[in-house]
């Protein structure tokens, strides 16, 4: 259930570029084994502490790597990066304050500023989060009968 962050982000990415493939597989990732354009998602867990008695605080990092298109309208223009528009994506978090509901996981995503690194063929955007994680109440067999006794009779 640790992963959930990971899960949450790849929602709101598919929600702002749905047509746009997305990497979990770090292994793949680093091999190069994927379509341009794409976008690698990895979090890292930073904090996890105890918020209240059926809650944790979870502070992650998330790095979403935004590959780009390779252009191939002229030929010569073949293999140069076509920038990858990231103005939407921003205005969906600016449009939801920064605290991003996740729809399949039922948490809501508490995100710090942002910081972008745009690259030669791809832009890193990275965050520090925050979400509260439901802990499970461990069941307890409840007594459902009682017995006392008043002068040696048990009632």
């Amino acid at each position: 259930m640790m992963d959930v962050g990971l899960k949450a982000w790849a929602e709101i990415v598919q929600q702002v570029y749905p047509d746009l493939p997305i990497l979990r597989d770090r292994s793949r990732w680093l091999a190069g084994q994927f379509d341009r354009p794409s976008v690698f998602i990895e979090t890292d867990l930073v904090s996890d502490k105890a918020h209240t008695p059926r809650a944790d605080r979870i502070i992650e990092d998330v790095g979403l790597v935004f590959h780009y298109d390779m252009q191939r309208v002229d030929d010569q223009d073949q293999g140069e990066p076509v920038p990858f528009d990231l103005s939407p994506f921003f205005l969906y978090l600016r449009q939801q304050r920064f605290c991003v509901a996740s729809q399949r996981f039922g948490i809501m995503l508490v995100i710090e500023a942002p910081r972008t690194r745009p690259l030669k063929d791809r832009t890193e955007v990275t965050f520090r989060y925050s979400y509260l994680l439901h802990v499970p109440k461990p069941a307890v067999e409840k007594i459902n009968t009682f017995y006392t006794q008043f002068n040696g009779k048990e009632l």
